[in-house]
């Protein structure tokens, strides 16, 4: 059964810069590092964007990752269901942030803040398993604290989108995200980096850049997972 918890608070883990993303908020906890060279530099062709790329955009897959993966980020408790926060995350009192279930999580575990009923904890490291349809995350091993391992920076590969190609595309994705009737959890927020778009998903086992790729030509949008 898939539960939404929207409480939660700010884990600084890696620096991804989410300027051109969203509104007021942190960045996301840790997102994941794909290799930069895996990625073409530059589409081949006009990039075509509006109500056809996002119809084929609502098609777009959500994988799940049945062999345990990495993931940073903060876990929350609300009305006593535990979430593990990988994506945006607002600064309030207590802080706020959408996330997947999180299974079997135990308080005692790890040293958290407690307010209005709410309890978390920021600059969790957790290797687990993601069941996508599902939003859980099913804890593999024991936790640990985010600041004990390291993780490559992600390098956005250069492309040479314009401005406005970048805000077509971006716009494209936020339709998607923004739309109740075709939303999909696995898109956390995208920004235009070097001449290309980077959008962070939950996870991706490279079905979600091969979509894409297929959308907009390659090059164009880079994906960073934050599982991996």
């Amino acid at each position: 059964m898939r539960r939404t918890i929207v409480s939660g608070i700010a884990a600084a883990v890696l620096s991804i810069a989410l300027a051109g993303c969203a509104s007021a908020g942190s960045a996301p906890d840790a997102p994941a590092s794909p290799s930069a060279s895996d990625s073409p530099t530059a589409p081949a062709a006009p990039v075509s964007t509006g109500a056809d790329a996002q119809a084929r955009l609502a098609g777009l897959p959500t994988p799940s990752a049945t062999e345990p993966v990495l993931a940073v980020g903060t876990v929350l408790e609300q009305d006593g269901i535990a979430g593990l926060c990988v994506g945006f995350v607002a600064e309030s009192a207590p802080p706020q942030c959408a996330g997947m279930e999180l299974i079997d999580w135990d308080w005692a575990a790890f040293e958290h803040q407690e307010l209005g009923g709410v309890r978390w904890t920021q600059g969790v490291a957790i290797e687990g398993t993601y069941d996508a349809a599902a939003q859980t995350f099913t804890p593999t091993g024991e936790p640990m604290s985010a600041a004990a391992i390291q993780l490559p920076a992600v390098e956005t590969p250069q492309g040479d989108l314009d401005e406005a190609t970048i805000a077509a595309v971006q716009q494209d994705l936020s339709t998607i995200q923004d739309d109740s009737s075709r939303q999909d959890p696995n898109l956390l927020g995208s920004w235009g980096e070097r001449g290309t778009v980077v959008l962070n998903v939950t996870y991706d086992d490279g079905s979600v850049q091969a979509a894409l790729d297929d959308i907009y030509g390659e090059g164009v949008v880079f994906v960073v997972p934050a599982l991996r």
